[in-house]
């Protein structure tokens, strides 16, 4: 008895004691000064974002609940050094409050979150440090920047929020307010209200986001809002669902957005685009982890319509999009602004921006500001714009694209295909491709801008292009017929088309193996003026059967000269000299002929092609009329070897009996003509 009386009272204690240390414990937590844990939990807050963080205001905990409230005043967060300003996050008053039922099973779930006047101000250098790059990101050697992990929140309210960006390498600057206000049990689509101006590229911006109360948010109920972006011309509008509330690294969204030249949104994606016409586009859009992809894309560039999927995956050193494009109807003229030409702004109030399967007229974009001069034409063929390189080294890229049908002047095309792509500064089109009714252009085209001088190669080829299917206005007959085969293979350095044709050295050469030629032509080169312009005025198309013709051109610096150049038909051998200035864009041709028959009447004027290449000139040269005596001097160019020519064209081409026949006589030719 006495040892279980002694045990009981062991028992006894030992609870007395668990029991006065629990009280002890209560009563110490209850009355404790939780001021004392502020650096503690300063540096903890240091340690996870890797910016100094302090508390100069109270810290208060209130554990005795199932949902234990904690209250932080004063709360800062910094910039790194290198920001302009030294405070990245402010909060008045911070109140959290966790349940402690989710927190016994291992689960963090936060039922209201308060925020009272946050300042919040974000800075990216011109070197692409960010702010709010919390953690060291950089660090990471795959540079996978996934999406912050926050726990489940069920409700906020934040109130009197202010929001500072600035952020060099997208040249957005802009302030604004914020608040989510607290609307318990009211379908409030305003609670959620953002609201922000400041400029883009040096343009006008302003920023509209309005969402409803977030209340009763719970991971299976998604949350919506909805923001409108205006940056001078662009128009952008966009429906954002968040499929877990807090989880942005998986978002669904719809947009609508227009402007002037497609280019610009880099400064809102930091996809390099190219310059475009005026356009209207519209997707959808989903979100998962660092992967972006567009769906159902469908829209206008100019008068080109556009459709298809694009993904932007963000992970990695360089974010990469790949592209699926095509388009049922390509305007030519709408890729003059890739290559450097000023965009019709026109173009964009036509075209219909196009929501959800069916076209809605969209308002038109805003006109330029009063005063600003009126664009011009684009007289050059070669544009002076720079090339972005930084743009084309920031990301990577891998784009088809189809056009079924092309709409071009005077050339009956009727398929493009091209597949792009990009990898750290080298920018490849291969295979590049342009169907004709007859005929096909294809080729690559490769741009290095990994050095510091970008460097451009260009390698096309022209396969059985028939002559016939290019008509003048007017006219029922072409000037010329047969088939024309020929090979373009140049290579220049510059930052823009213009230094880069300016530097350009290599060969351009055309052979049509056999075909015909306008009379009127054939006679102007010099057999008889009087007849030739006979002809013209009569619009007679009769033709001159060609037996062979070749064209070389061979250049350095720009300057591209006449190596061969020789049109053989059967009254007339025609033979041109002079040469091509891509820099300046002048021509300096002349073009003269030979009878192969006696002709006992005749005067003899050159033909002369000059002008530019966006405008040339073709015309009688008649301080040049001289005697027949001078045949022999006046011949101009000295045939290369044009089995070489042929060759580099396609060497199949040495087979055609025209040219070999043609090329057989030549020597006899020339030495008859010399005796």
């Amino acid at each position: 008895m006495i040892s279980l009386w002694n045990s009981h009272k062991v028992a006894t204690s030992i609870v007395s004691g668990f029991l006065v240390v629990i009280v002890a414990a209560v009563l110490l937590l209850t009355f404790l000064d939780w001021n004392r844990f502020r650096p503690a939990l300063a540096r903890a807050i240091t340690a996870k974002t890797g910016r100094a963080a302090f508390i100069d205001g109270d810290l208060s905990v209130h554990l005795w609940s199932w949902t234990p409230t904690a209250r932080v005043q004063g709360l800062r967060l910094m910039n790194p050094s290198w920001a302009e300003r030294k405070v990245m996050l402010s909060v008045k008053q911070l109140t959290v409050g966790v349940s402690l039922g989710h927190l016994l099973r291992g689960q963090i779930v936060i039922p209201r979150l308060e925020v009272a006047t946050p300042r919040v101000d974000l800075e990216r250098d011109a070197k692409g440090r960010a702010s709010w790059e919390l953690g060291n990101p950089r660090g990471n050697p795959n540079g996978d920047h996934q999406p912050a992990k926050v726990p489940v929140v069920r409700s906020v309210v934040i109130t009197d929020g202010s929001l500072r960006v600035d952020d060099a390498v997208r040249r957005l600057r802009f302030d604004g307010s914020f608040v989510v206000a607290d609307q318990s049990g009211k379908d409030n689509a305003s609670a959620l209200q953002l609201h922000a101006n400041g400029s883009l590229n040096e343009k006008p911006f302003s920023l509209e986001v309005g969402g409803g109360p977030m209340l009763d948010l719970t991971p299976s109920k998604p949350y919506d809002f909805t923001a409108r972006i205006r940056a001078a011309d662009i128009h952008l509008d966009t429906t954002v669902v968040v499929r877990k509330p807090f989880d942005l690294g998986q978002l669904d969204a719809r947009f609508d957005i227009s402007g002037r030249d497609l280019a610009d949104v880099f400064y809102l994606t930091g996809l390099a685009l190219p310059n475009t016409p005026p356009y209207r586009l519209s997707a959808a859009v989903t979100v998962d982890g660092t992967r972006y992809h567009a769906d159902h894309i469908e829209g206008h560039l100019g008068g080109s319509d556009m459709h298809g999927s694009a993904t932007v995956q963000t992970a990695g050193a360089r974010p990469k999009l790949t592209a699926r494009l095509e388009s049922k109807s390509l305007n030519l003229a709408d890729l003059e602004p890739t290559l450097g030409a000023v965009p019709d702004d026109t173009l964009a109030a036509t075209q219909p921006t196009v929501r959800h399967g069916k076209a809605v007229r969209a308002s038109q974009p805003p006109p330029p500001p009063a005063g600003t001069p009126a664009k011009t034409a684009n007289t050059r063929l070669f544009s002076d714009a720079q090339l972005q390189v930084n743009r084309v080294r920031g990301m990577d890229a891998d784009v088809t694209y189809r056009a079924a049908s092309v709409k071009v002047p005077k050339i009956p095309m009727k398929d493009v295909d091209f597949h792009l792509r990009l990898d750290d500064g080298l920018l490849t089109l291969d295979p590049l491709s342009f169907e004709l009714e007859q005929g096909r252009f294809s080729g690559e085209v490769r741009l290095d801008a990994r050095a510091a001088e970008p460097d451009t190669s260009i390698d096309m080829r022209m396969r059985d292009i028939d002559l016939a299917e290019f008509k003048s206005a007017g006219s029922s007959a072409a000037p010329l017929s047969g088939t024309l085969t020929g090979r373009v293979q140049l290579h220049g350095s510059g930052d823009s088309m213009h230094r880069a044709a300016s530097s350009a050295e290599g060969t351009v050469s055309f052979v049509v193996p056999h075909g015909g030629f306008n009379q009127a032509f054939a006679e102007l080169t010099g057999i008889d003026v009087g007849k030739g312009v006979g002809l013209l005025l009569t619009k007679k198309d009769s033709q001159a059967a060609i037996r062979c013709s070749v064209i070389d051109f061979r250049g350095k610096d720009g300057v591209f000269g006449a190596k061969t150049f020789f049109i053989d038909t059967t009254d007339v051998l025609i033979k041109g000299r002079g040469s091509v200035n891509l820099g300046t864009e002048r021509l300096d041709l002349e073009l003269k002929g030979d009878p192969k028959h006696v002709r006992f009447t005749r005067l003899r004027s050159p033909i002369t092609v000059g002008g530019t290449l966006a405008d040339p000139s073709v015309g009688l040269d008649a301080k040049k009329l001289v005697g027949q005596g001078a045949v022999a001097v006046a011949l101009g160019t000295v045939l290369t070897p044009v089995a070489a020519v042929i060759a580099f064209v396609d060497p199949g081409l040495a087979k055609d009996q025209d040219c070999t026949q043609a090329l057989a006589d030549e020597p006899a030719a020339r030495q008859a003509r010399a005796n």
